[in-house]
């Protein structure tokens, strides 16, 4: 049988999720039902490795959130982020743990890392308008981004859903929010 890159990498989330960053790479090779060789093959180093992964999934987290109606106010879009998010992560909640523990280690090259951001346009796109309507709190945009991250992340973690969900959402706009509804 024929492995693909993406089919290592979707093995590999699996295994990092149970046993963590330290994994050798001797380990997720076998993991996935490969030589070393094959691996080393699509990923010359662990670093390019960890990467690769690390961008898979925000990829697909990208995808699950797609894009927005931009003539929607920035708070509704901003929900339907949010909702998509939380969606997301709760379907695939190792993807999610992985992508928190690989930056979160700080094991992700910066240039990944920006490659990565530069896949969520459309999230930055709805910061940066409720930030010129005055929507925002005046702080940096990474900022605000970081703190409903976060608060995703506690969500998440909670696993809410429906109206906890909604409230979860209206809180964490009120945090980032000049405006009170």
């Amino acid at each position: 049988m024929k492995y693909s890159r993406d089919d290592i990498l979707d093995s590999a989330v699996d295994l990092i999720d149970r046993e963590g960053i330290g994994v050798s790479t001797a380990r997720v090779a076998a993991h996935a039902g490969v030589s070393n060789g094959t691996l080393f093959h699509y990923f010359p180093t662990k670093q390019d490795f960890i990467d690769a992964l690390y961008l898979r999934v925000k990829r697909s987290l990208a995808d699950a959130i797609g894009e927005t109606d931009v003539t929607d106010p920035p708070k509704d879009r901003a929900h339907q982020v949010w909702d998509r998010w939380v969606a997301w992560a709760l379907s695939a909640p190792a993807r999610h743990r992985v992508v928190l523990l690989l930056k979160g280690g700080g094991v992700v090259r910066p240039e990944a890392v920006s490659e990565a951001a530069a896949l969520f346009s459309g999230v930055t796109d709805v910061l940066d308008a409720a930030a010129k309507d005055g929507t925002l709190v005046p702080m940096p945009l990474p900022y605000l981004a970081a703190v409903v991250e976060a608060q995703v992340d506690v969500a998440v973690t909670a696993q809410l859903d429906g109206a906890a969900r909604d409230t979860a959402f209206e809180m964490a706009w009120a945090s980032i929010s000049s405006r009170l509804p």
